[in-house]
């Protein structure tokens, strides 16, 4: 595809299907869609006001000259803020538009105005497992049909199938989708892979050693593997910097394709200057015996022993009541760094691919300074990025914007969005081969 100088980017592997949903069709549906799912559309009214301690009066959005633009105060999420509160408003998405077989209409929208823009877009989204198997299996072959329906030459939707970080659940998930594949072969084309999101709190990517040592097994035999994708490192304000770090590198370890932010990873660790954050003393102990198992690789890549024994003591100084509080002074922000760049060096080495999603992180990953934000970062130490805009609809931006925001304020050259988009291009061109014809089963 030939793109304009100043639009380089078309295409992005890294989006989530209902925050593509554009403002204008989310409020023109809300006042009808909220009586047909009244039920769900108090939940989110609740989940609201208890994440923002505001009340909504939804009649203000349907009744009222400036209902639109209450409305997009409540839904969009134009500044940072923490995450429960993203939360709270992509849930109005998730009430008003319940999986089912028989509605396509917020996939059939994002597909609608998606294909006006072209370029390659996978779109992640949960299978819903509350519905019975055949329901849920008609439910995929409707959204498949539903985006080869709006498949051009200039523009391809993808699918990627998130999972849930529950262990159980996720292998759940996974036994559907192998059954799916094996009685319809035809919709293998259509998906990109596995994704794993939501939040990271309490799930190390080490605990889905077998679920992943499974999934590659399989792909060795399947002509559509599947690829794994990992949200790791974008919440990272519960275990220590240098510990998300190392969850990152575990992902790619692992066999993870393409490492979701992982901003613990590069981010500039000065963005917690003078903070302290705690984690469990099992935590420690888990990244103290991945730097012992991992000490000549990190050795050559400068975070030595020096540096190791040195964070030892401050752990043991540290420690308290089964938890290890990290104060980030001069020194720890130092031996972070170093850490850090140690560990950006074995994901290249591994080939791993960090999706990076700028605008997202600026507004939902803690990072409020874009002096902070790892993309540069992780160019200069050779790793492949790609760039995308992850919920384009409730952040109100499109790869434009993206754009602009790495050229002008995160100092990315055109070349090197060039090679990223590139890189998102090549990512989708077998599948594309590969789906010539509209599924059918």
């Amino acid at each position: 595809m030939s793109q304009a100088p100043n639009n380089i980017l078309t295409s992005e592997c890294h989006l989530h299907l209902y925050g593509c949903l554009a403002k204008e069709t989310l409020w023109e549906l809300s006042e009808s869609r909220s009586k047909t799912h009244d039920k769900r559309f108090q939940w989110y009214l609740a989940e609201y006001e208890k994440a923002t301690r505001q009340a909504i009066n939804p009649k203000k959005w349907w009744d009222s000259d400036r209902g639109f633009d209450t409305f997009k105060n409540h839904f969009l999420c134009r500044e940072s803020v923490p995450f429960e509160i993203f939360q709270a408003k992509f849930n109005l998405l998730i009430a008003l538009f319940p999986p089912t077989p028989d509605d396509m209409t917020m996939p059939e929208s994002v597909f609608k105005h998606h294909s006006k823009e072209g370029g390659y877009k996978e779109y992640r989204t949960f299978m819903p497992l509350y519905l019975a198997v055949p329901e849920r299996k008609r439910y995929l072959q409707k959204l498949i049909e539903t985006a080869a329906s709006f498949e051009t030459k200039a523009y391809h939707p993808r699918i990627a199938i998130s999972f849930s970080r529950q262990d159980n659940e996720a292998w759940d998930n996974y036994a559907f989708l192998k059954d799916t594949l094996s009685e319809c072969p035809d919709l293998a084309p259509w998906i990109t892979g596995i994704d794993f999101c939501a939040s990271e709190r309490g799930h190390p990517p080490t605990e889905k050693r077998k679920l992943f040592h499974q999934i590659l097994a399989d792909n060795r035999d399947s002509p559509n593997p599947l690829e794994i994708l990992y949200h790791v490192g974008e919440m990272w304000q519960d275990i220590a910097i240098h510990s998300a770090a190392r969850w990152c590198v575990e992902a790619s370890e692992l066999g993870v394709k393409r490492l979701g932010h992982a901003l613990a990873l590069g981010m500039n660790a000065e963005a917690v200057s003078g903070r302290s954050i705690s984690e469990s003393t099992t935590e420690t102990a888990s990244h103290f015996a991945w730097l012992r198992r991992h000490r000549q690789v990190l050795h050559e890549s400068g975070y030595t022993p020096i540096d190791y024994a040195w964070l030892e003591r401050r752990a043991h100084m540290s420690s308290h009541n089964d938890q290890v509080t990290w104060h980030y002074d001069k020194d720890l922000i130092e031996n972070t760094t170093k850490f850090q760049t140690a560990a950006m060096e074995i994901v290249r080495r591994i080939g791993s691919i960090i999706e990076s999603c700028p605008t997202s992180n600026l507004r939902i990953g803690a990072i409020k300074n874009p002096v902070h934000h790892p993309l540069r970062r992780f160019l200069d130490h050779g790793l492949s990025v790609t760039i995308a805009t992850d919920d384009p609809g409730i952040f109100d931006i499109d790869l434009k914007h993206e754009e602009t925001l790495a050229r002008n304020i995160l100092g990315i050259t055109s070349e090197e969005l060039t090679h990223s988009h590139e890189l998102t291009e090549s990512l989708f061109t077998s599948l594309v081969e590969r789906a010539k014809l509209l599924p059918r089963c």
